[in-house]
């Protein structure tokens, strides 16, 4: 059945001129996926970091997750950090919400609640269902231990990351 659906998509591909490799790179996601779900982070990390490399968002955002749980590559929070960056600057809103929760916690980066905050307020924009509560309860908290100018400070800093769509964040 896979193998029709891939075929399917081929044909589909050449029939509106897309390029044989994105077909590919489609393939080669989802057997990165499937490796990860199945707990087989070392061929998950094998397979999304050409990827990741060739900038696809979601591979980034793996890797950035791999390493900062050390699962299938060893823990490097500047790694993490990194991919998420990369992902986040593609407008994927779950690393955006990963890059706040590693600023607030000065996980591979100085502890920085305002740029925290900031990513904050552009992933919660983005996010919907329990990621999006996630986020909210994440972006709430936090604000409610900063002052007023720190606060106003980290949503200017969204407004700008958001209307430079994601190129001036960090």
């Amino acid at each position: 059945m896979r193998r029709l659906f891939f075929a399917l998509l081929l044909v589909l591909a050449c029939a509106t001129g897309a390029k044989p490799e994105s077909i590919v790179a489609v393939d080669s996601i989802e057997e990165a996926e499937f490796a990860y779900d199945r707990g087989d982070y070392t061929r998950a990390a094998r397979l999304f970091s050409p990827l990741a490399e060739q900038g696809v968002a979601s591979a980034q955002f793996y890797l950035g997750v791999m390493h900062e749980t050390g699962r299938g590559v060893r823990q490097d929070y500047r790694a993490a950090l990194t991919w998420f960056r990369k992902a986040a600057a593609q407008g994927y809103a779950g690393p955006q919400n990963n890059l706040g929760l590693m600023y607030e916690r000065g996980r591979g980066v100085r502890k920085d609640v305002v740029r925290a905050l900031m990513w904050y307020h552009v992933a919660v924009a983005m996010l919907n269902g329990d990621e999006g509560k996630a986020a909210v309860t994440r972006r709430d908290h936090l604000t409610s231990q900063m002052t007023a100018p720190q606060i106003e400070q980290a949503q200017e800093l969204a407004r700008r990351c958001q209307q430079s769509q994601f190129k001036t964040c960090d």
